[in-house]
């Protein structure tokens, strides 16, 4: 039990105290200087958050010439199957998890560790227009006896608005 003398009238109070046994002054422990001061530190956190957190855009030539070349560069991605397939892959797990789950008749389990991807495989759906069809093996579905077998599948995605074109499964191991 800290004591502390009341902000009001001085009188020593427990310093958690709600109000002053003496006065009757609310939070008596508290002083107006200790309140002030951890508003001002609160203020000063959210700043330094804020700042951190804004990216604006820069005039700066270089930082014009990195920004064409990361252009070049995604141009460049959007053509090869493995720098597309590899950017997405992420994105795929999260986007088609759930719908790969749904096509369980009864009940899924992913077998899948905590850091490994979902989808292990994929292809060109249609190059063009840059959807890739992703391919795993990760789950498993039961079946009407309560046994659990092994599937492959599939999700056609589009990665230009993260949308799911198709998905399908059929027993089996990659």
């Amino acid at each position: 039990m800290a004591l502390k003398p009341c902000k009001s009238c001085k009188h020593t109070v427990d310093a958690s105290a709600k109000t002053c046994p003496n006065c009757g002054v609310a939070n008596p422990g508290v002083s107006t200087g200790s309140a002030i001061g951890g508003g001002i530190l609160l203020v000063i956190i959210i700043a330094v958050v804020v700042s951190m957190c804004s990216g604006g855009k820069s005039d700066k030539p270089e930082d014009k010439q990195a920004e064409k070349q990361a252009q070049v560069d995604e141009a460049a991605c959007r053509k090869d199957l493995q720098c597309s397939g590899d950017k997405y892959t992420v994105a795929v797990g999260v986007y088609c998890k759930d719908s790969v789950a749904r096509l369980a008749k009864y009940t899924s389990r992913w077998t899948d560790g905590t850091f490994e991807p979902k989808f292990s495989h994929f292809r060109w759906l249609n190059q063009e227009q840059g959807t890739i069809t992703y391919i795993g093996d990760k789950i498993e579905f039961q079946n009407g006896f309560g046994a659990f077998q092994k599937h492959i599948y599939e999700c056609d995605f589009n990665p230009a608005n993260n949308q799911i074109l198709d998905v399908r499964a059929r027993p089996g191991q990659l």
